[in-house]
C-alpha cells in the first residue's frame, strides 16, 4: 500500500498537510506582534504632535502588513519543509492571517484621534489591505525563488533592527523605515545618508556571506528587501499625497541599485579571494 501511494504524506500539489493552517496562524502572529512592537518603539504613533508624519507612518503600516504575509508564508514552509512550488492556498492563508493586525492598528489610530490625531481608522484599514496585497505579490515571488525569500527575510530583519534602535536612541523622532539616523546633519539629511550607507553595506554583506551562490543570485537577494520598502512607500502616494517634512521615496528607490552594486562588487572580490586560496 505504501508503495502504491508514494505521496500519501502530501496533499494535492505537493503540499504537506497543515501548511495552510500554519501559514494562517503565523501570518496572524506576525501581523499582531509586529503592529504591537511598532507602536511600542514609535513606528506607529498617529498622534497630534507628529501628525505631519502620518504619510510616512502609513507607509510603514503597508510594509508591516506585507512583511507579516511574507514571514507567515516562510515560517509555514520552514516548519513543514514544504516544497518550493507555488501554492496559492498557503499564500492566501498567510494573507488572511496578516489581517488580524487590522483591529490593533485601528484601535491605535482611534485612541490617538481622541488626542487630536488626524489618521482615520478607514485609512488604516486601507493601508493594511494595501500591504496585504503587496505581501501577496512578494510572497508569490518568495515561493518561486529562493533568492527572493532569503533577501526578503534578511531585509525585514535589518529594517526592524534599525527601527527599534532608532526608537530607543531618538525617542523624540518617529523612526523612518529603512532610514537609520546616523546623527549627521539635520533629521532628513542624516537619515537619507544612513539609508544609502546601510543599503550598500547590506548588499556587500549578502555578497560575501552567500558565497555558495552565483553573483546574479546574490544581487537578486540584496535587492528584495529594499524593493519591498520602496514599494510600500510608493503605494501610499496615490492615497496620501506628498510626504512631509521630507519624502523617503528617493532614498528608498536609490537603495535598490546600491544594494545590488554592493552585492556584485563584494561578491566578485570574495569569489576571487576564494579561488586564490583553493
Amino acid at each position: 500500500m505504501a508503495a502504491a501511494l508514494p505521496n500519501a504524506a502530501h496533499s494535492a500539489g505537493g503540499r504537506r498537510p497543515g501548511t495552510p493552517l500554519i501559514a494562517l496562524a503565523a501570518g496572524g502572529v506576525f501581523g499582531v506582534a509586529q503592529t504591537f512592537v511598532a507602536q511600542r518603539c514609535g513606528l506607529l504613533r498617529f498622534d497630534a504632535t507628529n501628525g505631519e508624519w502620518s504619510s510616512i507612518e502609513l507607509g510603514t503600516l503597508v510594509w508591516l502588513s506585507a512583511a507579516s504575509v511574507v514571514l507567515g508564508l516562510l515560517t509555514a514552509r520552514r516548519i513543514t519543509h514544504a516544497r518550493r512550488d507555488s501554492d496559492a492556498f498557503v499564500l492566501g492563508a498567510a494573507v488572511l492571517g496578516s489581517l488580524l493586525a487590522v483591529p490593533l492598528a485601528t484601535s491605535s489610530a482611534a485612541w490617538a484621534a481622541i488626542y487630536g490625531g488626524d489618521v482615520a481608522t478607514g485609512r488604516v484599514v486601507l493601508h493594511v489591505l494595501l500591504g496585504a496585497g503587496l505581501g501577496l505579490l512578494a510572497g508569490a515571488l518568495a515561493q518561486r525563488y529562493r533568492a527572493t525569500a532569503v533577501g526578503l527575510a534578511a531585509g525585514i530583519a535589518l529594517a526592524w533592527s534599525f527601527a527599534v534602535l532608532a526608537g530607543l536612541l531618538r525617542p523624540d523622532r518617529p523612526p523612518i523605515l529603512d532610514h537609520p539616523d546616523l546623527g549627521i546633519g539635520a533629521a532628513g539629511s542624516g537619515q537619507r545618508l544612513g539609508g544609502l550607507v546601510v543599503a550598500l553595506l547590506y548588499g556587500a554583506a549578502l555578497g560575501i556571506v552567500w558565497s555558495t551562490r552565483s553573483i546574479r543570485t546574490r544581487v537578486a537577494a540584496a535587492t528584495a528587501g529594499p524593493a519591498l520598502a520602496a514599494a510600500a512607500y510608493l503605494l501610499v502616494v496615490p492615497f496620501d499625497g506628498e510626504f512631509w517634512p521630507w519624502s523617503p521615496i528617493p532614498t528608498a528607490l536609490a537603495a535598490i541599485p546600491l544594494a545590488a552594486a554592493g552585492a556584485a562588487l563584494a561578491g566578485r572580490l570574495t569569489d576571487r579571494f576564494q579561488r586564490r586560496h583553493d
